[in-house]
């Protein structure tokens, strides 16, 4: 199966060149309020396939690292995951970004940068074990890398002024943040963090029960819960490993799994 970066890719170098040398385009793909304005409700997404600025060696340098950065770690999301769930993770980050963008007075955004670290985001929370290199020599925690890189990238961003790209990279980086705890069930690095994020598992975990149990017949007379034997609660689990991945599973649905395999030994 074609993974969707091979289409992804080349169609952002396509548009972001064929923009850089016939600028008169970008109002069609770019997010302007004058496009909004006139119903192009495409440039909510179109704007992250065209990297910002004339034609120029920085305009190449900083496409070919945000294409770098897309397949590198999109590729990983993708195999952990779904193709499908990699591009509501995207174009959800677009979108989000496009949205917060208008918040500020004339907007103008173009560039992949802000949905480009959404991937990091989302890629750092499902693992923050792992190093990266600096400048190919130096091991460092992801996490602290990666951070520090949007934090830079917002730093620039604010100090030229560029109000349209800070906001769109904050609310992109706090949609992967939200798609990654919800989705993939995975709580981020930090610990005053850990009360939030417990509580939205708890409000997850009574919604996937429902759905897990809904087709059983027989209901527990004194709290209204359907219940479910082990054969079919097993069942139920391993066809969600198969689609969503073990991460997918809630703390309770893990500990009952291993209470049955142990009964059956």
């Amino acid at each position: 199966m074609m993974s969707p970066l091979n289409i992804l890719i080349p169609l952002t170098i396509l548009f972001s060149l064929c923009i850089g040398f016939f600028p008169s385009l970008a109002p069609w793909f770019a997010l302007t309020w004058a496009g909004m304005e006139h119903f192009f409700l495409w440039q909510l997404f179109t704007y992250i396939l065209i990297e910002r600025g004339p034609i120029s060696v920085n305009f190449f340098l900083n496409l070919a690292f945000n294409m770098y950065i897309l397949w590198v770690f999109g590729i990983q999301l993708i195999e952990r995951s779904h193709a499908r769930l990699f591009l509501i993770l995207y174009f959800g980050a677009a979108l989000f970004g496009g949205l917060a963008a208008l918040a500020v007075p004339h907007p103008f955004l173009a560039g992949p940068t802000n949905a480009v670290y959404a991937i990091l985001i989302a890629w750092m929370l499902l693992n923050q074990r792992s190093q990266l290199l600096l400048f190919f020599s130096f091991r460092m925690n992801a996490q602290w890398l990666i951070l520090g890189l949007i934090a830079a990238t917002l730093l620039i961003d604010l100090a030229n002024s560029y109000w349209a790209g800070a906001a769109s990279l904050i609310a992109s980086c706090i949609y992967a943040y939200f798609f990654t705890l919800i989705v993939w069930r995975q709580p981020g690095p930090f610990s005053f963090l850990r009360r939030f994020e417990k509580r939205i598992f708890q409000l997850l975990e009574r919604k996937k029960k429902h759905e897990t149990y809904i087709h059983s017949k027989i209901f527990d007379i004194k709290s209204g819960e359907p219940i479910i034997d082990d054969d079919q609660f097993m069942d139920a689990m391993l066809d969600r490993i198969a689609r969503h991945g073990e991460e997918s599973l809630t703390p309770t649905e893990r500990k009952r799994m291993k209470e049955i395999s142990k009964r059956k030994k």
